[in-house]
């Protein structure tokens, strides 16, 4: 009778401990170790895909990024899915795509997030129009976005980093977006 006790025992302690990994890896690291505080995770469940075979920075968007510094990565890519609240034009040439995030990526807002975006993720697609801000203008020289720019109510999936914008009050972002599919 004790046998069985101890190898049950066994087998919850090793769940247990796979279990702890598994999560403290999802939702625990700090940035830039792979995984994400607030939301993030490594695969396609609850905080967005981080496939690096479906992640690239095509055309090298990132280099085109105004004021990159003030961006903390947060998980170098990620794919996430929501609807369009709103599409709003910038100074600086991006457009911000306000995405309603799908219930499985809801974690990837904060209260910033909450606070300033109406709760929504900031979506930012680069260098849609050129910019009229001054200090912008260097970063979309030599670059012609191909990303298409969703309409509000539409679902969208996008891909991209996953960054805290320090000049906005750490709200979150894809940004710049690497990818996007409307439908």
């Amino acid at each position: 009778m004790k046998a069985p006790l101890v190898v049950a025992l066994v087998i919850i302690s090793l769940v247990g401990a796979v279990a702890g990994f598994y999560l403290y890896d999802r939702f625990m690291q700090t940035p830039g170790t792979g995984s994400t505080s607030p939301g993030g995770g490594s695969d396609s469940h609850g905080g967005g895909s981080t496939s690096s075979s479906s992640c690239s920075d095509p055309a090298s968007i990132s280099s085109h990024v105004y004021h990159s510094y003030r961006l903390q990565i947060v998980k170098p890519c990620i794919t996430a899915s929501g609807v369009v609240d709103r599409v709003l034009q910038e100074a600086d040439g991006d457009v911000h795509v306000r995405t309603i995030l799908d219930q499985a990526y809801s974690n990837l807002t904060n209260s910033a997030n909450d606070q300033y975006q109406y709760g929504d993720l900031v979506v930012e697609i680069i260098c849609v129009n050129p910019p009229s801000q001054t200090d912008a203008i260097p970063a979309c020289q030599n670059y012609t976005n191909q990303i298409p720019v969703p309409s509000a109510g539409q679902h969208i999936t996008i891909t991209g980093p996953y960054v805290l914008d320090t000049d906005h009050y750490n709200w979150a972002e894809i940004h710049p977006v690497y990818s996007l599919v409307i439908g």
